[in-house]
C-alpha cells in the first residue's frame, strides 16, 4: 500500500492510484486538513481510494485523527482543495484588510471587527454571508468597488476586493436572470 499525503489535484491522485493498481499496489489518497505544526500527529487527515481503510488504520495506530471516506483516490484531495479555497481565501482577505487598516491607522479597530465576526455563531455567519450576498449582490458590488478604490488610494493591493466584486457581479447577473421580469412570457 502506498499512502500519498502530498497536496495534488484529484486527477493526479486518480492517475497515481491507477499506476499503483497496475503494479499491484493499493493506493491511499491522504489529505492533510490543517497545519501540522499546530497539532502534530493529531492533525486531521482524510483518506480515500482503494487503500483508504488500510491507511486510516495504520495512521490511527500512531494517534492520528483519520477519516476514511468512500470513493476513489482523488476524493480526499478534492475536499482538501475545496477547503483550501476557504482557508487560503480567508487568509488573503484578512491580509488585504489589515494591510489597508495599517495604512489607514486603524488596525486595532479592524482586528476587533474581524474577531467579533468570527467569534459568534459560525453556522449563522455562513448562512448570512451566502444568502445576504445573493440577496444584496448589487449593493455589495458597489461597496467592494469603493473598498478597492480606497485600498488603491492607500497604496495597497486590492485583489481580494476586486475578486469579490466579480463574484457579486456574477451573483447579480444570476439573480436578474431568475427574476420574473427577465423570463419570456408564454
Amino acid at each position: 500500500m502506498f499512502a500519498d499525503l502530498n497536496t495534488a489535484s484529484p486527477t493526479l491522485k486518480a492517475e497515481l492510484a491507477s499506476d499503483g493498481e497496475a503494479h499491484g499496489v493499493r493506493f491511499a489518497d491522504v489529505a492533510v486538513l490543517a497545519p501540522v505544526p499546530r497539532s502534530g500527529v493529531r492533525t486531521p487527515l482524510m483518506t480515500s481510494g482503494p487503500g483508504a481503510e488500510q491507511a486510516r488504520d495504520l495512521l490511527a495506530a500512531s494517534g492520528a485523527v483519520v477519516e476514511a471516506i468512500p470513493g476513489d483516490a482523488g476524493d480526499a484531495a478534492a475536499r482538501k482543495l475545496l477547503r483550501s479555497v476557504f482557508m487560503k481565501g480567508l487568509a488573503t482577505t484578512v491580509i488585504e484588510s489589515l494591510e489597508g487598516a495599517r495604512a489607514a491607522g486603524c488596525e486595532d479597530w479592524l482586528r476587533g471587527q474581524i474577531i467579533a465576526e468570527l467569534s459568534g455563531d459560525a453556522g449563522a455567519l455562513i448562512d448570512r454571508l451566502e444568502s445576504g450576498s445573493r440577496q444584496h449582490a448589487g449593493r455589495r458590488a458597489h461597496e467592494v468597488a469603493d473598498a478597492g478604490d480606497y485600498l488603491a488610494a492607500l497604496g495597497k493591493p486590492h485583489w481580494v476586493a476586486d475578486a469579490a466584486g466579480q463574484w457579486f457581479a456574477e451573483l447579480l447577473s444570476a439573480k436578474e436572470a431568475e427574476s420574473p421580469e427577465s423570463r419570456p412570457t408564454p
